[in-house]
């Protein structure tokens, strides 16, 4: 594997980094609990071209390759978690898709107010009966003239009832190639959002509820045939999502190394302890294993993230993440477990990624299928 960036890209990731550190992580755990975006902090990234870092130039985009956004992500969530899980959606999320996907007209309305950090957007993906079975998805999809009509029930997205626009995937017809997906609007007719549930890190999701919801016909992304898509361009998503994860748990390991050299028990820095060494072994190897499957992921022939790769980069850094703040919490005892201290809000932050995006259990028997170049059907065969 080559790695290595070019200095004009070196440039932009330090800045990146210089500018989330002076700005961003000053607030970064405060109102740890409060749902809030951090709306400031994306239009600062958004006034400095960080939005759209990997999109391409002709729809406003810095045209950067994977890696720089990666890199970006990582170091915006080393200095403020909340704002580096916004920037995943905004550098890996709905608008990589409408850039991918989206016709002119949906290019030139969506993807500005993403750039600038003025928007943003939530992917509705699971139902009460279609989460890691994706393709049993149920809500369904009309095109009737120039509107199209939506009818069934969406589950766990994130941020719905607080976000501008929600990419909706739903069935057109029948299969895996009847998947599609729309632009929905929070105060689409005929959609009820419920009230916000929450996440042990404090964020929010909502149900969907769909009766004959109407949208112009105009705002459907893919009329089907969207799902080997949507899986194409998930896989940066993934990668992001791990890229997040360690940069999360960077920041606690070096909490972690600050707090084992100043601690003091039986007369002496804890750091000269053997298990605490161990320990802090222990995070390290983790936390650098994760962050190089994470680059790999995006610097393979042409640049994007394959499926086994993004699998691996996904499982390897959250669960680092979550091995890494747990540990950092063992390491500063009752200090650490108390809300007063970062460190568990961290924890409860990264654990739902091991779900979030598929689960760790599926995406291992997806690298198993990718190594052994054969189809695990998971479904009850047919009688």
């Amino acid at each position: 594997m080559k790695f290595s960036l070019s200095d004009e890209d070196r440039d932009l990731v330090e800045m990146i980094d210089r500018v989330a550190m002076e700005q961003f992580r000053p607030k970064a755990y405060d109102d740890r609990d409060s749902h809030r975006r951090p709306i400031e902090n994306m239009r600062v990234l958004g006034e400095l071209g960080v939005l759209g870092i990997c999109l391409p130039e002709e729809v406003g985009g810095a045209g950067k390759s994977a890696i720089s956004g990666i890199l970006a992500i990582e170091r915006i969530a080393h200095a403020c978690p909340r704002t580096g899980a916004a920037a995943v959606m905004a550098i890996a999320g709905p608008g990589m898709f409408i850039a991918r996907w989206g016709n002119e007209d949906q290019k030139a309305r969506y993807l500005p107010p993403i750039l600038r950090g003025e928007e943003a957007w939530s992917i509705s993906l699971s139902e009460p009966g279609a989460g890691t079975a994706l393709t049993d998805l149920t809500t369904r999809a009309a095109i009737d003239g120039d509107v199209c009509r939506i009818n069934g029930a969406k589950t766990f997205c994130s941020n719905a009832g607080v976000n501008d626009h929600i990419l909706l995937f739903c069935r057109f017809g029948p299969g895996t190639g009847g998947i599609g997906a729309v632009i929905l609007d929070r105060d689409t007719p005929g959609l009820t959002i419920s009230k916000p549930h929450h996440h042990m890190g404090g964020n929010i999701w909502h149900e969907l509820f769909f009766d004959n919801a109407t949208i112009p016909r105009e705002n459907v992304l893919f009329e089907g045939n969207a799902f080997r898509k949507l899986m194409g361009s998930y896989s940066l998503e993934r990668t992001a999502a791990g890229a997040w994860a360690i940069g999360v748990a960077q920041a606690a390991f070096e909490m972690a190394c600050d707090y084992a050299n100043e601690r003091k028990q039986f007369g002496r820095p804890i750091a000269e302890f053997q298990l605490v060494q161990g320990r802090i072994a222990d995070m390290c190897l983790r936390l650098e294993q994760a962050r190089w499957l994470v680059y790999k992921a995006c610097v393979d022939a042409d640049g994007t993230a394959s499926r086994l790769e993004s699998s691996m980069a996904k499982v390897a850094a959250t669960e680092a993440a979550v091995y890494v703040t747990d540990q950092a919490m063992q390491m500063f005892g009752a200090t650490g477990m108390s809300q007063e201290m970062p460190l568990e809000w961290m924890y409860r932050m990264v654990r739902p990624y091991t779900v979030a995006g598929g689960t760790s259990d599926i995406h291992r028997v997806m690298i198993a299928s990718e190594v052994l170049q054969r189809r695990f059907d998971q479904r009850v065969p047919a009688k």
